[in-house]
């Protein structure tokens, strides 16, 4: 019956996520979360990486560990725009789309952490099937251009960074950019004795 109660409570797993964590403050407290549950491939290639949870403590609450979750995240998708920015400066503003978009809190939070306006559009979590369709309708001469279709998709939200949540983050991205360098050769270790 908790269940049922939650799922009528809560429409999404990022609301319940986030309303978990909106006591937590910027940086969970020292806890930071590597979100390589897959290995990786930008902007760094490692098969054998993995996620992990730095900074825990007696005292460390399962809330901190979710919002380390969303703010690990958060921190790949800035160092992947660092690595991209070398390369190819990015647009300004960040257009933020997918699931995580559906929620203000996790957008306002990608703000802070990137120190970068970030804007949402309606429906992030389609945004494939509606450039599919934008794609299909230049082919067919229903819009004029592929540069024409941004007129037809709308920015709902924008978010400003929070300098001083900013500065915050600097702090624990600069130790979360170090936790691979760090970890490489454990990761590549597991791998081997796993074989």
């Amino acid at each position: 019956h908790v269940a049922e109660d939650m799922e009528s409570q809560y429409t999404s797993l990022y609301q319940y996520m986030t309303e978990v964590t909106n006591a937590v403050p910027a940086g969970s407290n020292g806890v930071i979360f590597a979100p390589w549950l897959h290995g990786n491939r930008c902007p760094f290639e490692d098969p054998h990486a993995s996620g992990m949870f730095f900074g825990l403590k007696l005292d460390t609450t399962k809330a901190q560990m979710v919002r380390a979750v969303l703010e690990g995240v958060c921190y790949h998708l800035r160092w992947m725009l660092e690595s991209q920015d070398k390369k190819l400066k990015t647009a300004d503003p960040i257009r933020f789309v997918g699931g995580g978009a559906r929620s203000p809190e996790v957008a306002q939070m990608l703000a802070d952490i990137t120190g970068r306006r970030i804007e949402t559009v309606e429906s992030p979590q389609n945004v494939g099937s509606v450039g599919a369709a934008a794609v299909m309708a230049v082919g067919m001469g229903v819009i004029p251009s592929l540069a024409s279709v941004q007129s037809f998709i709308r920015v709902t939200d924008t978010y400003v960074p929070n300098m001083e949540n900013h500065a915050q983050y600097n702090h624990y991205y600069k130790i979360f950019r170090k936790l691979y360098a760090s970890n490489r050769k454990l990761y590549a270790a597991v791998a081997q004795e796993g074989k």
